[in-house]
């Protein structure tokens, strides 16, 4: 039976006998032609894996799915993928992979686009889908097309690599699981450095819940043994100095800087690792091997970046009172507002401040999560993100894709404002995932905290200000 791919109009299977000849029966010719059509109905099927979906896969999927990698199966060749051809499909249309969560919106334009963008095309998609439904032909090796560079998660070049001189160990200890510890760690610079890459390297990913990262300019916590302070709360754990340079969440990649920004590392430096490990309940589980990648230059940039927690926790102030979600309700909304400033002190015009990058966090309860800027003058808003479709499990600081003279830029006496909703019900898979956790079977109130059965809004900026 001939089979026609309804997207290229290829004939996969050719019947022999319709250009007669040869002086063979119809039966000998019909033999002839099936055997044919076995041989190379597959090698003709469009798309197959060779000629459309390697060089998309390898491009979109590889960086996360290979050996070892952080999704749970690999997809680097034809035999391990063949078998998810249809659930690749249907991910693929959902918008579900590769994952993405900063979404255009009905109220969410933002004026650039980000960075590192996975989301695949509807031709994409519809080469995903018509792969499944032809049966996921392999093709013709020998017609492969070339594949491109899949997507590194690693940082590029780094100048540095430092990991924590001590193992954290964490165990569940009736209701709590987590546990915020604080490791320090010694960049090894001489002199005054500006960071244009930054990775947190993950050591335990099942019991890492977020990372904060911070520069201890006065060498405080050198002075821990084994470079671990354990239990030092959501902070440094030091009285000294630490301005935040950055974070790490679940699906998290590198964080590098625009051409001519860098974020200042004075010379004898340490670096604070604010550690929030969340225990599985199966048992002890050990963290020995987190720490950080960095690349940096010794040369001053044009615009020294500094980052900013807005929210709660983080400056601003809430419009929607004290945090609290109760007990089965929907569309339960909490806002907050913070009017750009200097540590509450007002700066001049002269000041070129430019958003490079920003970063949404809620927990489990969390739902959709919005953030934008109002201008002090007009009135204009500009949407910095959106995710409406939030999942705790998939977080990211979004940088813009542009120079920095390109970046929005912020003023003082402007208002940054967020807006985060939850769903406190069971309708809510986080919700019916972080209530097990804790041996409980329906919502409670939830306030404002740490664990992962607390709830936050927060918002991160990454501003660069120009020297």
């Amino acid at each position: 039976m001939a089979t026609v791919d309804r997207r290229w109009g290829v004939v996969a299977l050719c019947v022999a006998a319709c250009s007669g000849g040869g002086g063979e029966t119809a039966s000998e010719s019909a033999t002839a032609s099936e055997s044919s059509a076995s041989e190379t109905g597959e090698a003709a099927a469009r798309p197959n894996w060779h000629q459309d979906v390697a060089p998309l896969v390898t491009r979109a999927c590889v960086g996360c799915h290979t050996a070892g990698g952080i999704a749970p199966f690999a997809m680097e060749g034809y035999a391990q993928t063949q078998p998810w051809a249809t659930a690749m499909a249907n991910s693929a249309d959902a918008g579900a992979m590769p994952p993405w969560h900063a979404l255009e919106t009905d109220v969410c334009q933002p004026p650039l686009p980000y960075k590192h963008d996975p989301r695949l095309t509807d031709d994409e998609k519809a080469t995903l889908r018509d792969w499944a439904e032809l049966g996921a032909p392999e093709g013709d090796p020998a017609l492969a097309e070339p594949l491109p560079e899949p997507q590194s998660l690693d940082l590029d070049a780094p100048t540095t690599t430092a990991l924590m001189g001590s193992s954290v160990t964490v165990e569940a200890a009736g209701s709590t699981r987590d546990f915020f510890h604080c490791v320090s760690l010694d960049p090894g610079n001489d002199a005054d450095v500006f960071l244009d890459g930054l990775q947190l390297i993950a050591g335990n990913r099942s019991i890492l819940h977020h990372v904060l990262i911070y520069v201890d300019e006065g060498a405080e916590s050198a002075a821990w043994p084994g470079g671990v302070k354990l239990d030092c709360g959501g902070g440094t754990g030091i009285a000294g100095t630490a301005p935040l340079i950055g974070a790490w969440i679940p699906g998290g990649l590198p964080m590098e800087t625009p051409a001519g920004v860098g974020i200042r590392v004075p010379a004898g430096s340490r670096m604070i690792l604010n550690v929030h490990y969340h225990a599985t309940g199966s048992g002890p589980e050990s963290d020995d091997g987190t720490g950080l990648a960095l690349r940096w230059k010794e040369s001053a940039p044009d615009y020294v970046s500094v980052f900013k927690l807005l929210g709660e926790p983080g400056a601003g102030d809430s419009l929607t009172g004290e945090l609290m979600i109760p007990a089965g309700t929907k569309g339960h909304v909490e806002e907050y507002e913070w009017v750009v400033s200097d540590n509450g002190n007002p700066f001049p015009d002269s000041v070129d401040a430019r958003l490079w990058a920003v970063a949404h966090h809620m927990h489990k309860v969390g739902v959709d999560m919005r953030v934008w800027i109002v201008d002090r003058d007009s009135g204009a808003e500009t949407c910095a993100l959106h995710t409406p479709e939030w999942d705790f499990n998939w977080q990211r600081v979004y940088e813009f894709d542009a120079g920095i003279g390109d970046a929005v830029r912020v003023k003082s006496g402007d208002t940054v404002r967020l807006r985060c909703e939850y769903d406190n019900t069971l309708d809510n898979p986080g919700v019916v995932e972080a209530l097990a956790e804790v041996g409980l079977d329906q919502p409670i109130d939830v306030t404002q905290g740490e664990g992962t059965l607390d709830e936050m809004c927060t918002a991160a900026f990454g501003v660069a200000i120009r020297n």
